[in-house]
This record gives structure tokens, sequence and C-alpha cells, in this order.
């Protein structure tokens, strides 16, 4: 079997989206029989090196002059000018038996992916879906690219709709929103997410770190960076000792967020830490007391099972996630009410017998999520 993994939805050379860094970790649990051809990014060659299984093949897109913009309309057309070229790639492919999309977002995944197997019903086209983007009016950030990012994805949508063999939602409680929104039921199933839970579990730091609690997340609204600022001051104002590390970046509103960490006095106890390499991120979880998570939306939140796995209980916003997916080792507040998601930060890290207690929950929780689950259920995929 030939399968064409279609990995172009990348915006940055650091930032990695959760659909992306799950195909890294799948493609050496899949069987050597299959031989995988990558379609990426000249730039995303460095996410690869790591990748254990060496008889990958990779096509690399040769940069475009918007690559790696932090403009949304420069986005748009970098992903434009991908969704193109591979385009010219898949059809110029003599065999292509399968071809699994990253993402449900970056058209440049779905867009040529459609072209190429519509009217070929021999190409198994399979998709993934994350998360249903909220209307523009309830997201936040800038409106006008919430609107037309909201609306790309519906236009993904509708293609996935019309041709694609097998529509992976990534939870349950997903499909049957997807369904709602008119899915095939006879095609839509579930592919959740994994991770390697006893390589994260039984890491020993090499490094220490003073954070006391953690984020890791890219820079955007959608992942509540301005609801962290009004938490954190909250915080800061109980015990101003307590430090708050941010792992992340490539939302685009990094010099917004440093402003507001300024005008808050938060610069000795609120850290931007960009993008860091995973056995530094480790290192962090093992040091921390706690993880955050203020995303406003989220289909699977590899990054909070990474995190339980390093044994941090989690406090967030009560999105669809914790209660659906993630049942314990956490504790959920009603989304933007960010005075009582700071009153159970403080009392959480106050409180050593209650973290102790999450911190177990946590851990068992993040174990039911392996990655070797996950690649049986992608190769049932691939051969039905």
């Amino acid at each position: 079997m030939k399968l064409y993994v279609l990995f172009t939805g990348l915006v940055s050379k650091k930032h990695l989206s959760g659909g992306d860094q799950l195909f890294l970790d799948l493609a050496p649990r899949l069987p050597r029989e299959i031989e995988i051809v990558v379609i990426t990014p000249e730039f995303a060659k460095k996410h690869w090196k790591l990748v254990a299984r060496k008889d990958i093949k990779f096509i690399f897109l040769k940069k475009n002059i918007f690559d790696t913009r932090k403009n949304y309309i420069f986005v748009f057309l970098s992903y434009a000018i991908r969704a193109w070229k591979t385009y010219r790639i898949l059809k110029k492919a003599k065999q292509i038996d399968a071809i699994y999309s990253c993402s449900d977002v970056a058209y440049a995944d779905i867009w040529p992916a459609f072209l190429i197997s519509f009217g070929k019903p021999e190409i198994n086209w399979i998709t993934r879906i994350y998360h249903v983007l909220l209307s523009p009016k309830n997201r936040h950030g800038n409106k006008l690219v919430n609107f037309v990012v909201f609306y790309l994805q519906r236009i993904s949508f509708f293609l996935i709709k019309k041709r694609s063999n097998h529509i992976l939602a990534l939870n349950s409680k997903l499909k049957k929103e997807l369904l709602g929104l008119n899915f095939p039921k006879n095609r839509t199933g579930i592919l959740g997410a994994g991770i390697e839970f006893r390589k994260i579990n039984k890491f020993k730091a090499t490094e220490k770190f003073s954070f006391d609690a953690v984020v890791l997340a890219r820079i955007a609204p959608v992942k509540g960076i301005y609801d962290m600022v009004k938490i954190w001051k909250l915080v800061h104002e109980k015990n101003p000792k307590w430090k708050l590390a941010w792992i992340g970046s490539g939302g685009g509103y990094e010099n917004e967020l440093k402003s507001k960490i300024k005008e808050n006095g938060l610069e000795n106890s609120f850290y931007l830490l960009g993008y860091l390499k995973k056995e530094k991120i480790l290192n962090i979880f093992k040091s921390s007391k706690i993880f955050l998570c203020t995303d406003h939306e989220n289909g699977w939140g590899l990054a909070i099972s990474e995190a339980m796995a390093s044994g941090l209980p989690v406090v967030s916003f009560n999105i669809d996630i914790f209660g659906g997916l993630y049942k314990k080792g956490f504790i959920s507040v009603p989304l933007h009410r960010t005075e009582e998601f700071a009153k159970q930060t403080v009392k959480l890290l106050e409180e050593e017998e209650l973290r102790k207690k999450l911190a177990k929950e946590a851990v068992l929780q993040s174990s039911a999520f392996d990655l070797d689950k996950v690649a049986k259920d992608l190769i049932f995929y691939l051969n039905s």
C-alpha cells in the first residue's frame, strides 16, 4: 500500500498542531509494508529528524514568499500555494492507494486530496476532524480572521462529506456533533489521539526549574491568553513568589501578550518560554506543581494528556473535553470565569494533599491514551 500523508498545514518552523504531532508519533507504529510518502514544506524537515522510522519518503515543498509569515493574509496565500503544489505532486503520482489529511482547517491538506480522489473510488481518503470551530461571534480574536477561518473549515467540511472514505472524529462527543452537521453516519468514525505514556511517566528530570504552574499552548486568543493574564494577576496578588511558565508560540500575539504582562506588573512571575524541545518541556513538567488550561475550544488536548502523564493535575475551563474525554485529574470552572479559575489555582497550589490526590488521578487518566491502540485503529481504517 502506498500512503500519501499531507503534512502541509504548518504555520511556522516552530509550532506544531496536535494533529501534526499525532502523525509524527504514529508513523513509526505503522507496518513497514505501508509505503509512506509525506508531502510537507521544506522547513518541516526538522520535525521529522527525530521520528524513529527511516524508510519514509519525503517530497518537500520549496519555500514560497509567504511561508512562516505571521500575518493571516500571508498564511492564507501560503496555504493556497501549498495546496496547488500538493495537487500537482499528487496528479503526477503513478500510484496512490490512500491519502491521509493531517488537518481539518488547513485547506492545503484537504483541497488537493479532494481534487485527486474525486471520481476515483480506488483511492482511500482518510480525514481527521479535531474540533468544530466556534462561530465568529463567539470566538475571541480578530473578527475578520475568525470569520474567514470558520468558513474555510466549513468549505473543507463540505468537501470531506462529499468524498472522504473515512471521516474520523477525535472523540464520541465530536462525532455526535458532526452527525448533527449532516456528516454521513456510515463514513464517520472515531480515531482518538494518544501519547507515549510510559516514556513520559517514567521520564527522569535532568534539569530543575522553579515554576509552580505551566501552560503548553500556542499564543492566541482562543487559547485564553487574555484570561490567563487576569487569572495570574489574581494568583500573583495571593503569592508573588509563585511563577507561571507559558510554553509555546505560533499564534501571532506574542508582542501583545508581553505588553499585557508588563502592564499588569507580572514580568517576574509570568514567563514566556516560546517553542521548546520535548525533553525540556518534560523537565519543566516534572519541576512544576500544576498545569493550567485556558483553552476556549479543543478537540483533545495532547498537551493536557502529556502533562497528566507527568503527574500534573489540571485547572481548566469546562470545555467539552473536560467531563467528556477527561473524567478525572482536573478541576474545571465555567468559561471566562477568571476569578473562579484563579481561586481554584490558588487552592491547588496551597493544598498539597488535594494536589497529590488529583495528580494520582491525572496519571491514571492519561494511561488510558496509548499510541499503540490509536495506530491499530488507523491501520483498520487504511485497510477498509
